[in-house]
């Protein structure tokens, strides 16, 4: 009897693989192999559709379509211009569809380090901003992503330094920041996250400030073998987060300009 229920339920998996599929909905339209409903409790509660994200261009790069896959969709979050984009491959190249302008954060994570080989240590995490800025009213929130709860919360001080055309940085020694997989630094002011990252992944958090916010994965990490005194930093010119790009692990420089980074 029992291998009879096997057969019948992997022949109805089968015929549902090669049918009509909706999701949210148990009569998708006839014209449609697949539909996807925007609420499935009668209008109660109504949801999107989320394309497939990649970090910035260099992992939409990673990505190695050919003539074939013509019409691949996918949302680059980070152009590193300011801007994000829905992209579609034409056979020979990505081609954008829209393009909109990232709401970029008052403050933000501008370097941090957490794992390197052997006993972690120099763990720190370094904050951008405008110069002048008070940062008494922040905070960051460190949360383990394989919970999505918070682990560590630390209050910032001091106030954001002129480094370079109204620009500066502050660099926070802490120590126990998570290796991952996907584990993310959260910043807070005044109990509302402006900025939510994370590395080696993304997560939805399941407290404190975060709670039921999705991460976004800065598509670089630092490995076990990663050397002592290397960080993980944003590149580029500019005077707000989205004008930036991370970047693979290298030389460290808390407190101080990032290495190809340029305020103006």
């Amino acid at each position: 009897m029992r291998n009879l229920f096997l057969y019948f339920g992997a022949a109805f998996f089968i015929t549902s693989m090669y049918g009509q599929v909706g999701i949210g909905t148990t009569s998708p339209s006839s014209a449609s192999m697949l539909e996807i409903s925007s609420t499935s409790d009668e209008g109660v509660t109504y949801k999107g559709l989320m394309p497939p994200r990649v970090p910035n261009i260099a992992a939409r790069n990673a990505i190695v379509p050919n003539i074939s896959d013509v019409g691949l969709l996918v949302f680059v979050m980070n152009k590193g211009n300011g801007e994000a984009g829905l992209q579609i491959w034409n056979g020979e190249g990505w081609i954008e569809i829209i393009s909109i302008t990232i709401p970029s954060p008052e403050i933000w994570i501008n370097e941090f380090h957490y794992d390197n080989a052997g006993t972690d240590i120099g763990e720190f995490i370094e904050i951008a901003g405008p110069a002048g800025l008070n940062l008494n009213n922040f905070s960051l929130e460190l949360y383990n992503g394989t919970t999505g709860t918070n682990y560590n919360t630390v209050q910032l001080s001091g106030i954001i330094p002129n480094d370079m055309n109204g620009f500066g940085i502050l660099s926070f020694d802490i120590s126990g920041i998570q290796n991952g997989p996907k584990d993310g630094i959260a910043v807070v002011k005044n109990g509302v996250v402006i900025q939510f990252l994370s590395y080696e992944g993304t997560f939805t958090a399941t407290g404190s400030n975060a709670n039921g916010i999705t991460s976004t994965d800065i598509g670089e990490y630092e490995p076990e073998s990663n050397p002592v005194g290397y960080s993980l930093q944003l590149t580029g010119t500019g005077n707000s987060y989205n004008d930036f790009l991370w970047n693979a692990p290298s030389v460290d420089t808390p407190g101080a300009l990032n290495t190809g980074q340029i305020f103006n």
